[in-house]
């Protein structure tokens, strides 16, 4: 046996992952706000979720991208837990184009004359298009021209092969067939790639068409790998839709391999209507779509209450003040989805700011345990935007994680300030003059605090300093006029213009923070204007605002 056949096969199937990749980044990118606002506002049933799945993941050619984004939706609040999860569904059904563009096209056609001109054209204008969008619409038509070449070189690697070799064992090995098509699925991480590979060995004779289908029901099943791992650290939304997912798939493989039979005779009855009788590929591919849509059936009475169920999972994260509750690194392969979904986590931090304000001369550990889990948080964001750094990003939204940038050091920043405060209080509670200090004190800071709470409401104040100065300087002519007196000692002054100095930085960092935020909200809003969908809802009012 000639090991050419299998350096064949497997460039083939490098060349095929590489054009799927390619395919998925260029349109996901392209498509921008669009996805978001076909998911917020065509799945407003379960019909409409379930086409909306199925013709985004035809389009975008991922069924992860879909359910990243449904996620971000759901997480978000523009897209309701049950409508989700029929998206879900609905994107099982959209991979089967694949299936289709590979039965039809990358057999019946001479590649060459398809494959080469969208290579040149795609890399033309992934190179000089003047447009974002252009030139990933080039990088995803060179994907496709890569997609086809690959089928060529892996269909002539196994037709080599089908000469010498048949796996063909009989139907006693139906479930030896199906852990094949899952681990294939699991390895490659790439339902799309697994039915690629079994459409050329059925081409190239290498396996027959009965353990060919058992095959494709073990790559259906062998996608759940993929949601099992997504939901690693994940937010709770993100592990029930993973678990929808998971029992959808397994399901629909379990009742789709005991029908195995009379799903075969109905597919070799609607392929003659079809004319596709001797077309062994494109019956393999009306067979990975009539048992996904079967699991569409199975699911229909199902999913209310699977919904109700999956709704009352999860909770513990929930609950946790440290934990994101919007935030993973599946949502930051979704840059539209993760725009809309920090927003909101950001919120949960900045409404915290007030509180811990007002809670300054009092209840140390208590506050002391909410700026740690504020610290995590900020950290998780931090992590956050590092990941999202790494996908493939337009200007737009380079500016958005630049602003986002901003306001995780502004926070950041001031949590250092308030646990400055806090040391200084506890260095004040061992001083004899800690009351002089505290009373001289207590009106600037509730001055902060009621700003801060002002700030959050509908219609926030000036963000400079200067309306404040005039409270900072009566302030700080007291303490003077207090040490001056004998009424403070020159240890308990110190401590105490130092509070008056840090939470002068405080409120300065505060501000800026919230101009950054609500710069964000503008831009994410303009971004999305000419039809987008609405803006995250916050209670963070929107308003233009400068850089600083």
């Amino acid at each position: 046996m000639n090991f050419d056949y299998f350096s064949a096969a497997l460039g083939g199937l490098g060349l095929f992952l590489l054009g799927m990749w390619l395919i998925t980044e260029g349109l996901r990118v392209a498509a921008g706000r669009s996805l978001e606002r076909l998911l917020s506002s065509w799945t407003s049933s379960r019909v409409r979720g379930l086409v909306s799945g199925t013709v985004l993941t035809a389009v975008v050619q991922s069924s992860s991208a879909v359910t990243v984004a449904a996620l971000g939706f759901v997480n978000t609040g523009l897209l309701r837990f049950e409508r989700a999860v029929w998206v879900i569904f609905g994107s099982n059904v959209g991979t089967t184009l694949t299936a289709w563009l590979v039965a039809l096209v990358g057999f019946k056609f001479k590649v060459d004359l398809l494959a080469l001109p969208l290579i040149g054209v795609g890399a033309l204008l992934r190179v000089f298009a003047p447009v974002d969008r252009y030139r990933n619409l080039g990088m995803a038509l060179a994907g496709f021209g890569i997609l086809f070449m690959g089928i060529q070189t892996l269909s002539g690697g196994f037709d080599s092969l089908g000469q010498q070799v048949s796996l063909d064992s009989g139907k006693h090995s139906l479930l030896l067939m199906v852990l094949i098509g899952m681990l294939m699925t699991t390895l490659m991480q790439s339902s799309s790639a697994s039915m690629a590979v079994v459409l050329t060995a059925l081409a190239g004779g290498l396996v027959s068409f009965h353990d060919a289908a058992a095959v494709v029901i073990g790559a259906n099943v062998g996608t759940t790998s993929t949601a099992l791992i997504a939901t690693l650290g994940a937010t709770s939304n993100a592990r029930r839709l993973a678990v929808a997912h998971v029992l959808f798939n397994v399901l629909t493989g379990v009742v789709a391999l005991l029908l195995l039979a009379p799903l075969l005779i109905l597919v070799q009855w609607m392929a003659g209507g079809l004319s596709l009788a001797n077309d062994a590929t494109s019956q393999l591919a009306l067979f990975h779509t009539t048992f996904n849509l079967l699991g569409i059936a199975l699911m229909w009475p199902l999913e209310p209450r699977l919904s109700a169920f999956l709704l009352t999972r999860f909770r513990e994260r929930q609950s946790s003040a440290a934990a994101l509750q919007f935030l993973d690194r599946n949502v930051a392969t979704m840059p539209e989805a993760a725009v809309t979904a920090m927003l909101r986590e950001l919120e949960r931090v900045i409404v915290q700011y007030p509180q811990a304000m007002a809670a300054l001369p009092d209840h140390r550990q208590a506050r002391q345990l909410a700026a740690s889990d504020r610290r995590q948080l900020l950290t998780g964001i931090g992590d956050f935007l590092a990941t999202m750094s790494r996908q493939s990003l337009t200007e737009e939204q380079v500016q958005q994680l630049s602003i986002g940038w901003r306001i995780q050091h502004n926070l950041v920043n001031v949590d250092d300030a308030l646990a400055v405060l806090d040391g200084n209080g506890e260095a004040l509670s061992r001083r004899e003059d800690q009351a002089v200090a505290q009373e001289l004190l207590a009106p600037w800071f509730e001055e902060v605090r009621v700003r801060m709470a002002d700030d959050l409401g509908p219609e926030p104040g000036e963000t400079s300093f200067e309306p404040f100065r005039e409270g900072y300087d009566r302030t700080k002519s007291a303490l003077l006029q207090a040490a001056i007196t004998g009424r403070l000692s020159r240890q308990t002054l110190d401590i105490a213009l130092q509070d008056l100095s840090q939470s002068r930085r405080l409120l300065e960092q505060w501000h800026r923070g919230l101009e950054h935020y609500r710069q964000m909200q503008q831009v994410h809003a303009d971004s999305g204007a000419a039809g987008a969908s609405p803006p995250v809802q916050s209670d963070l009012p929107a308003q233009d605002l400068k850089d600083g």
